[in-house]
């Protein structure tokens, strides 16, 4: 795409020019490199317990007290990792019962079945996640334990004690995934984190605001500034305007008119046209096309058949995060080619409110989730930028550690985890004590006091991105009150 066709596509030819105030981002953002960050929400509270399962030895943060709170819901003690089979560091699964995971053919067995075991690590990857696992022993995954909407540091005494604040309308949806966009855990009522850095850094993409921040599918509060918006991109490309008649519009546009109204109300138009017309220009012809294959031979980001999955139709593991991962891997490959330099990415991935049918429910999810991390992985390192683009997971909270009986409820603290080339692998934060009513425990269900705040854990992967402590401080409020304000887990 031409300099001059991307100008045009975000925005620089009619409103919204601003001064970047250089001093705000790190020295290197003067160089052309090229960073995205890729948000990915787990819509609904991922049960993170089951995600990365707790391996090790320790009377309270170990396994044995893992299973025997979870009871029914527990992922056997069974290491899969001898069934990877791994040929000059590429990840291959055989189909049908030759998958690790496989038992009896049906997600709700896999689920229980057991999990991937990694050297050093006192967490495991779930045996329907062998794409993130093998990501995890390359190294290109770093999980960030017990990490949530943390105000200040807090033991469970002060909580109860009301000595230190608890974030508003703790375990309810929408207040927690709000704090989860405004990146400050005790306001819903500011804009958004990746908003309020777009506003702060104006024209790192020549100028454009709009040039920063895309959403696919679905909008998000998280990308809202108060000067600052974001584009909205189907996972399928952009539209075309099929809808309506293109050349008569073009013609009253076209159109003298002394009514100011009229005026402005074209310029806009215009300006809306223009951008499209230049996104779905660059979509159809300045794409990247991708000739990996995924740990099943197949074409990355295509749809894999159930038998192949080695699962029951009627399991319903679907293709699309797939789709969406495509879609944001195509936009960031035109993006750095275009010249920018700063992109964020915001995809959803939803259904993780497991109250009931946890095992088919939240295992369908996990196959899903691994399936296109590993495609997404392997599509920014065919087009050589694995370095320049880091993928990271939210969720509106983690999930009790006790069983509610066929699934587990709304908590607090939960593991998270960070993906790319950039990334050091490992375990970050502290792992939690899992006794029900202990001292991590808020209530006795198992609703985990984070020790490590969304503040931080934004903070680390906000830094990498190129910004100062300075902007830091105003993206992320309460990051002052950490004494750690960098985890290190970005190289």
């Amino acid at each position: 795409m031409k300099r001059r066709d991307f100008l045009k596509l975000t925005g620089l030819t009619g409103v919204g020019l601003y001064t970047f105030p250089q001093e705000l981002l790190a020295e290197d953002s003067a160089d052309s490199d090229y960073k995205a960050i890729v948000v990915i929400l787990l819509h609904g509270g991922n049960d993170s317990i089951n995600m990365f399962i707790p391996s090790g030895e320790d009377e309270k943060k170990g396994y044995n007290n893992y299973a025997s709170i979870r009871t029914s819901l527990k992922v056997s003690d069974v290491d899969l990792s001898d069934t990877l089979t791994i040929t000059e560091g590429k990840l291959s699964i055989g189909s049908g019962n030759e998958n690790p995971y496989y038992q009896n053919g049906t997600i709700s067995n896999a689920y229980t079945k057991g999990f991937y075991k990694h050297a050093g690590l006192d967490l495991a990857t779930h045996g329907l996640m062998p794409e993130l696992a093998h990501l995890v022993n390359q190294g290109k995954v770093a999980i960030i334990a017990n990490t949530g909407t943390l105000i200040e540091p807090a033991t469970k005494s002060q909580l109860l004690e009301k000595t230190k604040q608890i974030p508003p309308y703790l375990f309810s949806h929408n207040s927690q995934r709000q704090l989860w966009f405004t990146g400050e855990s005790s306001n819903q009522n500011r804009h958004g984190w990746a908003g309020i850095l777009a506003d702060n850094i104006p024209d790192v993409n020549n100028g454009s605001i709009y040039g920063m921040n895309i959403s696919i599918d679905t909008g998000s509060h998280m990308l809202y500034g108060e000067n600052s918006g974001y584009l909205n991109i189907s996972r399928g490309g952009p539209d075309k305007y099929q809808s309506i008649n293109r050349s008569a519009y073009d013609d009253w546009l076209a159109k003298e008119s002394e009514n100011p109204y009229h005026r402005f109300y074209t310029q806009i138009r215009k300006h809306s046209f223009d951008m499209q017309d230049t996104l779905v220009n660059d979509w159809e012809n300045n794409s990247p096309s991708f000739s990996a294959t995924n740990a099943y031979g197949e074409p990355i980001f295509s749809a894999v058949n159930y038998k192949t999955l080695g699962v029951k139709s009627t399991d319903g593991v679907g293709s699309r995060l797939q789709e969406q991962l495509k879609a944001v891997a195509k936009l960031a490959y035109i993006g750095k080619n275009a010249g920018l330099k700063r992109e964020i990415f915001y995809v959803v991935h939803g259904g993780y409110d497991t109250h009931g049918n946890q095992t088919q429910q939240h295992g369908k999810l996990l196959r899903e989730l691994s399936l296109g991390l590993g495609d997404f992985q392997l599509a920014m390192d065919e087009l050589g930028m694995s370095n320049n683009v880091t993928t990271m997971n939210i969720s509106d909270f983690g999930r009790s550690v006790g069983n509610n009986g066929n699934g587990t409820d709304h908590a607090w603290g939960g593991h998270y985890f960070v993906m790319g080339g950039a990334v050091k692998g490992g375990i970050y934060g502290e792992l939690p004590d899992l006794t029900l009513g202990g001292d991590d425990d808020l209530t006795h269900k198992g609703r985990l006091i984070p020790t490590t705040s969304t503040s931080q854990y934004y903070g680390t992967v906000v830094k990498w991105f190129g910004v100062e402590d300075t902007l830091l401080d105003t993206i992320f409020p309460e990051l002052k009150n950490f004494t750690t304000r960098d985890l290190g887990f970005m190289g």
